[in-house]
């Protein structure tokens, strides 16, 4: 278990561990009773500050994704980033989407029950939780270490999600979608809008609100 990182401190968090704690000088009295600063409620408290945060001014605007390129669109048609979990394929608007950057250390939380929730990940200076949507979509962890980041947000939230793979944003209509059929996997099938072809492949476009939604009542219980 990797511990929490500031790069740089703030007014309303007292990041002792870094300063008497284990990646400190070790000189905290707790350290005695909690044997480490994962155990300690200063720690815990700390995290749940973090989670609780707004989103920064100006957070919300929505950064072009990289190797996204120029991209020209009519009135009726639609931009979503492709991206790889396991053999499957999906895609989510880039309306959401803040931008994709390269894999990182995952600072875990302590006494986390929810398996999706990975964790925090440091975003240009900014810790985002992070959160496995490959555990909910296709029931199993990203594992490609040439994986890629992705950081969205919803409804006030931000996330970030590591997949295996991204490739360039595609643009459809309504029209292209086509219904889920009922051999996709349930897991799945209740996040996916519909399904979309690109390069002879099916391309499973997610229903952002209920992805989001999901992944929001899991980390709040």
């Amino acid at each position: 278990m990797t511990s929490l990182a500031f790069d740089a401190p703030s007014a309303a968090i007292d990041n002792c561990w870094q300063r008497i704690g284990v990646r400190g000088d070790k000189s905290c009295p707790e350290l005695r009773r909690h044997a480490h600063c994962h155990n300690c409620e200063v720690f815990s408290r700390a995290a749940s500050q973090l989670l609780d945060r707004d989103i920064p001014e100006g957070g919300e605007a929505a950064v072009t994704p990289a190797g996204a390129g120029i991209i020209a669109r009519s009135s009726h048609s639609q931009s979503v980033l492709v991206f790889r979990l396991g053999s499957e394929w999906f895609a989510l608007p880039t309306l959401v989407l803040d931008e994709v950057t390269g894999l990182r250390p995952i600072h875990s939380l302590p006494h986390r029950r929810n398996p999706a929730l990975l964790g925090l990940v440091n975003v240009r200076g900014e810790l985002v939780i992070c959160v496995s949507i490959a555990q909910l979509l296709i029931g199993a962890e990203q594992n490609s270490p040439q994986g890629r980041l992705i950081v969205a947000h919803h409804a006030g939230s931000r996330f970030a999600f590591p997949v295996d793979e991204v490739q360039y944003t595609h643009l459809y209509t309504e029209a292209d979608l086509k219904p889920v059929p009922a051999t996709v996997a349930q897991s799945s099938s209740g996040f996916t809008r519909g399904l979309l072809s690109w390069r002879d492949r099916s391309v499973g476009r997610l229903d952002e609100h209920a992805l989001f939604e999901a992944l929001g009542r899991g980390l709040a219980r």
